[in-house]
């Protein structure tokens, strides 16, 4: 079994706007496709998984690591009923670290589109909890709910999947109760 991944809060070194970034990442990259996604709420910060972390390091793009926070910590649930396409489901730990750059503690998968219907509810805004994530060019697109809290979690999951036994065990798994807890356990890794 490999090391378990990380997600990454990283800022970036002084003076690098996110177009210089993403111009020195398409050059070096050569088509490889990393994502970074920024922090909803805290400008200049930024939430990366391991495989674009790397890609900034073989960039030598300078940051600075922040907090780590196990990949594991950030449960993903996906509906039951749902059949996604693996071609173009995105990594999980790409839905996690945009769960973490909107201050979530959790994610469910919860509505497939092919344009064939309208989803039940969509995204207002990047503070939304919900949120569109699919691999870039898929023939799908995938609408997921973060959960900031596992309350709100739990809640859901009861309103939304009533009978569904294994999305009730999901809600109660999740390791914190809110994203500060998240940090603090990350942070604290970092230091040790």
């Amino acid at each position: 079994m490999g090391r378990m991944g990380t997600i990454s809060r990283i800022a970036l070194g002084q003076g690098l706007s996110l177009s210089e970034l993403r111009h020195t990442l398409r050059r070096v990259l050569k088509g490889r496709y990393v994502e970074i996604w920024s922090d909803v709420f805290e400008p200049g910060i930024f939430w990366v998984a391991d495989d674009a972390r790397q890609a900034l390091e073989e960039a030598g793009i300078a940051f600075t690591t922040l907090t780590q926070v196990q990949s594991d910590r950030i449960p993903v649930y996906y509906a039951p009923h749902l059949r996604p396409d693996h071609e173009s489901l995105p990594g999980e730990d790409s839905v996690r670290a945009r769960v973490l750059a909107g201050h979530g503690i959790g994610a469910v998968l919860f509505f497939i589109g092919d344009g064939t219907q309208m989803p039940p509810e969509e995204p207002i805004g990047l503070k939304d909890a919900l949120f569109y994530l699919s691999k870039p060019g898929a023939g799908y697109y995938y609408l997921w709910r973060l959960f900031r809290s596992k309350e709100d979690a739990e809640h859901y999951v009861a309103r939304t999947f009533k009978d569904d036994e294994d999305a009730t065990r999901w809600a109660a798994s999740i390791p914190v109760t809110a994203y500060a807890e998240l940090l603090q356990q990350g942070a604290k890794e970092i230091q040790s």
